[in-house]
C-alpha cells in the first residue's frame, strides 16, 4: 500500500598483583556481586522502607499505613472483581508476589517516581526486597509481567526491556499463550480491545492541532498527543513513513474504527530496515 504523509592499560604484572589483593580480600566477589546487582536493574537511591498488608494483583498492593503503590516498569494481568473473571495468569502473578513478599518480612524498599502518584491515586515506586533485588524483574523473568513505560517515570526502562525479552524468547508465562502473540493489523477484528501487541505497516501519517496520528494497515490508528513528542528523537513520526512495526498498549474504540495511544518510543519498535 503506498505511503501518504498529511498535515492537519597498566604493566601485566601490576595487574595481576591487583587481582591477587582482591582475590585475598573478596573484593573480585563484591565487584562481581555488585556487577550482577546492576544487570537486575538495582536501585540507584531508595526513598522509605514499607511494609505490605495486602496484595490485589501482581502490580499493586496495600501499604500499612493505608497507601495504594502502583508498581512503576510493568503491568500484570488483572485479578478479577466484583464477580469478573481473572486474566491469563493474574493468580498466579498475585500468588508468586505474596510468596516474595513472605519471604522478606513482606517489607520493600520503594524507588519513588518523578510523577509519584497517578490519576487514582495510588502511589507510584520501583520496589526493591530487603535484599536488594527488583520485584519488577522477579515477574517480568517468570513471564507474569509486561514492560510499561509512562513517562515521566522512565527510570530502568531498558533493564526492564532486557528482562522480559528474555521471557518472550523463552516463551515463559504470559509469552506462552495465544492472547500475547502479536496481532497482524490488517486483520485486526473491530472488537478488538484491552492489551495487545499489533504489528502493521503505517500507510499515513496525519498531524492535527493536539495530536499526531499513524495509521496502519487495517482499523487500528496511533495516536501520539502533542505534549508527549518530547519523548521522542528528532525525525519522529516522519522517519517512520511506510516503514512496518510492532507497537503495544491498550486498544479501544475510536470513531476511525480503533486506536492506540503511544506516550512512549519502549512502546513502538521498527522491524524492517530503512528504505534508501
Amino acid at each position: 500500500m503506498p505511503f501518504k504523509y498529511r498535515c492537519n592499560k597498566a604493566p601485566v604484572q601490576g595487574a595481576l598483583f591487583v587481582l591477587g589483593l582482591l582475590l585475598c580480600g573478596g573484593g573480585l566477589n563484591s565487584i562481581l556481586a555488585g556487577s550482577a546487582r546492576a544487570a537486575d536493574c538495582a536501585a540507584d537511591r531508595t526513598s522509605e522502607r514499607v511494609q505490605v498488608v495486602h496484595v490485589y494483583d501482581g502490580d499493586t498492593v496495600k501499604l500499612r499505613d493505608g497507601r495504594r503503590l502502583r508498581f512503576i516498569g510493568i503491568n500484570t494481568p488483572e485479578v478479577g472483581r466484583n464477580g469478573e473473571t481473572s486474566q491469563a495468569l493474574a493468580e498466579s502473578a498475585r500468588a508468586t508476589l505474596n510468596t516474595l513478599l513472605d519471604k522478606h518480612n513482606r517489607t520493600l524498599l520503594l524507588r519513588h517516581g518523578k510523577e509519584p502518584r497517578d490519576h487514582y491515586g495510588r502511589l507510584l515506586a520501583h520496589a526493591f526486597l530487603d535484599d536488594g533485588s527488583n520485584l519488577a524483574v522477579h515477574l517480568l523473568e517468570r513471564g507474569l509481567a509486561t514492560t510499561l513505560v509512562v513517562p515521566p517515570n522512565t527510570w530502568s526502562q531498558d533493564c526492564y526491556q532486557s528482562r522480559e525479552d528474555s521471557a518472550r524468547a523463552a516463551q515463559r508465562g504470559l509469552w506462552a499463550l495465544a492472547g500475547y502473540l502479536p496481532l497482524e493489523s490488517r486483520t485486526l477484528p473491530l472488537a478488538s480491545r484491552g492489551f495487545h501487541l499489533v504489528r502493521g505497516q503505517i500507510t499515513e501519517i496525519r498531524q492535527s492541532r493536539h495530536s499526531v496520528w499513524l495509521d496502519l494497515e487495517g482499523p487500528l490508528v496511533l495516536k501520539v498527543a502533542r505534549r508527549d513528542l518530547v519523548n521522542f528523537k528528532p525525525g519522529f513520526p516522519e522517519n517512520l513513513a511506510g516503514r512496518r512495526i510492532e507497537t503495544r498498549g491498550w486498544i479501544r474504540k475510536d470513531d476511525r474504527g480503533l486506536r492506540l495511544n503511544l506516550r512512549h518510543p519502549a512502546t513502538l519498535t521498527v522491524l524492517d530496515r530503512p528504505r534508501r
